[in-house]
Parts: structure tokens; C-alpha cells; sequence
């Protein structure tokens, strides 16, 4: 082999290889943008999930609404049949003393 051929094989030797070493960061720099993206998009989607429970938290609490709204009612019927039964008093007629 003559040197001229030996300087031919080393420049594109050392061509391929930086290719291969371009190849290699660009693709390096592909997936760190992928990653960020991917991270950035997780971020979004976890602050819209908190949202979403901040949203829907009164929906979990309905059970104990429908607890209290029950106590309410119960209550509202004894004043009403407290109050029917005071108006049932004044209007019997009571006995000439």
C-alpha cells in the first residue's frame, strides 16, 4: 500500500467516522427535544387532571349532601306537624271556664 493510498483510506475513514459521530448527535439532540416534549406535555396533563378533581370534588361530596338534605327534610316535617298541631290547639274551641 503507498502512502497516497494509505492518506486516501485514512480521510475517508476519518469522514465516515465524523459522519457516524453527526449521526449519532443529531439523533442524541432528537431525543432530548422527544423527552422534553414528552416531559412538558406530562406537566400540562397532570396540572388539567388537578383541575379535574378540583372540579369534580363537589360530585364525591354528593353522598354527604344527600345525608344532610334527609336531616333537613326530617326536620321540616316535625316543624310541620308541630305547627299543624299548635293550629289544631287554637282552633278547638275551648271549654267555657
Amino acid at each position: 500500500m503507498t502512502e497516497k493510498q494509505f492518506l486516501t483510506y485514512w480521510y475517508r475513514g476519518i469522514t465516515i467516522a465524523g459522519g457516524v459521530v453527526v449521526a449519532v448527535a443529531a439523533l442524541l439532540l432528537v431525543i432530548i427535544a422527544t423527552a422534553r416534549s414528552i416531559l412538558n406535555n406530562a406537566k400540562r396533563a397532570i396540572a388539567i387532571a388537578n383541575h379535574i378533581v378540583t372540579n369534580t370534588r363537589p360530585i364525591w361530596e354528593l353522598e354527604q349532601t344527600n345525608v344532610v338534605a334527609a336531616q333537613l327534610l326530617a326536620g321540616a316535617e316535625a316543624i310541620e306537624r308541630h305547627a299543624a298541631e299548635v293550629a289544631d290547639a287554637l282552633e278547638t274551641p275551648q271549654p267555657a271556664g
